[in-house]
């Protein structure tokens, strides 16, 4: 029996078990880091370009989503593994699946029925069993961890997790629930870092939000999206189309006109990246999240705020951070490429880990009101 993962959210005094669900299969690499690349064009060049271009573009005034146009932007493209395993191939992460140990498997289906009954003791007895015969199957020691946790037995529950992570330190989950046992252990620095870690290695992971929202008394909070586009480009014919939702701040018309002249004019791609191959880059989402900051922050100069987007402020604080490239990866690069960053080395990783810090797991007290 596999549990299911609707299952999983409960409050902290109950936690999260672990899920087990059949693998999906690979996907492709993901660019992450920009080549040497001639300096980025702001607004005002960005129009000139698409006034002397061949291009028909028309410049439309449209609704957007209530989330942006994200979802239209930056599809999913590449599937997730249930279990990753990475390994290096050619000097490359590859992500593949973490092997089935089928003895081992058994044990764990055996013992479903008396976890989902709440006999985690006889639960708990399969669970050893399978960590003997398997004992590098990560998720055997998660399940033991579960547990144990339910049973009220945090400390051991504790180990369990710790063994899990030291196997595969790539699988989000175990880290969740590292973070879960630190927490009923009252060791809260120690759950806070595991819970970011859960964030770097799956950023749009839905179970850990819904934890944090069922337990405020944490005091923390997962914010939301720092990137709300409302501006969209997609070709039309021969020609572009530009749209752009009045309601919202202008600024995104500049997002707008970025999206679409590298829709329409191979040449610049070709510039900024050295090839005229469309695929995800964050020079792009660099050039055109920055060119809405620009108009952005002449709006503000001005005074002109009557329309101004909050998320854009937010943006704009992560940038004086210098920490635009990882909210980038974070929040464009994951929509893509949900385990994107089981891809990056180390160094990275850590640089995600400070943004999610300072700007995505964060105090309560720290939330502005637009935030959910």
């Amino acid at each position: 029996m596999r549990r299911p993962l609707v299952v999983l959210c409960f409050v902290l005094v109950a936690g999260c078990a672990s899920t087990q669900k059949p693998a999906l299969t690979s996907g492709t690499d993901a660019e992450v880091k920009a080549p040497d690349k001639p300096p980025f064009l702001n607004p005002a060049e960005i129009v000139k370009r698409m006034e002397a271009s061949p291009v028909s573009y028309n410049i439309e005034g449209k609704d957007s989503p209530p989330g942006g146009w994200a979802d239209q932007l930056w599809p999913q493209r590449v599937p997730s593994r249930e279990a990753p395993r990475v390994v290096t191939e050619q000097g490359e992460f590859v992500i593949l699946d973490w092997p089935e140990h089928p003895e081992a498997r058994a044990l764990l289906d055996e013992a479903e029925p008396h976890f989902q009954a709440k006999r985690y003791a006889e639960a708990a007895k399969l669970y050893e069993q399978a960590t003997r015969v398997c004992p590098d199957c990560y998720l055997a020691w998660n399940f033991r961890g579960d547990a144990a946790y339910f049973a009220g037995d945090a400390a051991t529950a504790l180990e369990h997790y710790q063994k899990a992570t030291r196997i595969n330190p790539n699988d989000h989950r175990s880290w969740f629930f590292l973070g879960n046992a630190f927490a009923r252990l009252g060791r809260f620095d120690e759950a806070l870092d595991s819970w970011a870690w859960c964030l770097v290695l799956n950023p749009r992971y839905p179970i850990i939000r819904q934890f944090f929202r069922a337990n405020a008394g944490l005091g923390l909070v997962v914010r939301e999206d720092a990137i709300v586009p409302r501006g969209y480009a997609e070709r039309a014919g021969q020609g572009v189309t530009v749209q752009f939702d009045p309601d919202h701040d202008p600024s995104w018309l500049a997002f707008a006109n970025c999206k679409a002249l590298w829709l329409g004019e191979p040449a610049h791609r070709q510039e900024m990246t050295g090839t005229d191959k469309e695929h995800y880059t964050t020079v792009e989402e660099m050039e055109c999240l920055g060119s809405a900051l620009i108009v952005h922050a002449g709006q503000k100069q001005k005074g002109e705020t009557e329309r101004s987007d909050p998320t854009l402020d937010r943006l704009a604080s992560i940038t004086d951070d210098g920490m635009l490239m990882q909210a980038v990866l974070f929040e464009v690069g994951a929509r893509i490429h949900p385990q994107v960053v089981l891809t990056l080395d180390e160094d990275v990783r850590q640089r995600l880990k400070a943004y999610v810090l300072k700007h995505v797991l964060v105090p309560a007290s720290a939330v502005g009101g637009y935030d959910l």
